[in-house]
C-alpha cells in the first residue's frame, strides 16, 4: 500500500493555507477548482494503481477536500482518511493505521509519502517506510532532519523509485 499526504504532496494548496489555518473548509472547497495538482501526479497514481498498488490518502484536512480531487481527476484511490476520521491527527500514526486496516495492508509493505517532518514521525509510529517529498515546500530543513527513509525532489524521482522508470 502507498499512502499519500494530500496538501503540498499531491496538490498545491498553498493558495488556501490561510483558509486551512482558520479551518474554513467551505472557503477551501470554494477555491478547490483553482488549486493545481502537481505535474505528473495523476499519471503516477494511475500507473501505480495499474501495477496493483493499493493507494490511500491520509490528510489533516476533512476528507471532502481530497475526495473532490479524486472525483475531478479520476484518481484510483479508494481509501481516504481525513480530519474527522481520527481522534489524533499526524504526527500520531492513527490515520495511517486506519488506512492500513481498511486496505488490509501490512506495515512492512506500506509506504507513506509526505512533505513534513510530521509525516516522517507518523510513518515511524506506524512502522512503515517514510518517503519524503520536497516539491511542494520551500524550506526542506525540517523534513530532511526528520530523516525519512527516502527523500525525493520531484515526481519523476518518486515515479522511478516506485515503478523503476
Amino acid at each position: 500500500m502507498i499512502i499519500f499526504d494530500f496538501d503540498q504532496t499531491l496538490v498545491d494548496t498553498s493558495p488556501v493555507e490561510h483558509l486551512r489555518a482558520r479551518r474554513d473548509w467551505k472557503g477551501v472547497m470554494a477555491s478547490a477548482g483553482k488549486l493545481q495538482v502537481y505535474p505528473g501526479i495523476t499519471e503516477l497514481l494511475e500507473d501505480l494503481h495499474a501495477k496493483g498498488h493499493k493507494l490511500a490518502i491520509v490528510t489533516k484536512s476533512p476528507d471532502m477536500v481530497p475526495r473532490a480531487f479524486i472525483k475531478q481527476h479520476g484518481w484510483p484511490i479508494d481509501i481516504v482518511v481525513g480530519y474527522h476520521d481520527v481522534k489524533r491527527r499526524k504526527p500520531d500514526p492513527e490515520g495511517l493505521l486506519l488506512a492500513m486496516s481498511k486496505g488490509q495492508a501490512v506495515a512492512s509493505k506500506t509506504f507513506h509519502v509526505g512533505d513534513q517532518a510530521q509525516d516522517t514521525e507518523a510513518s515511524r509510529g506506524a512502522n512503515v517506510t517514510a518517503v519524503g517529498v520536497t516539491w511542494g515546500i520551500d524550506d526542506h530543513a525540517d523534513l530532511q532532519s526528520s530523516n525519512p527513509d527516502h527523500l525525493f525532489a520531484d515526481v519523476a524521482e518518486l515515479r522511478k523509485y516506485f515503478l523503476g522508470e
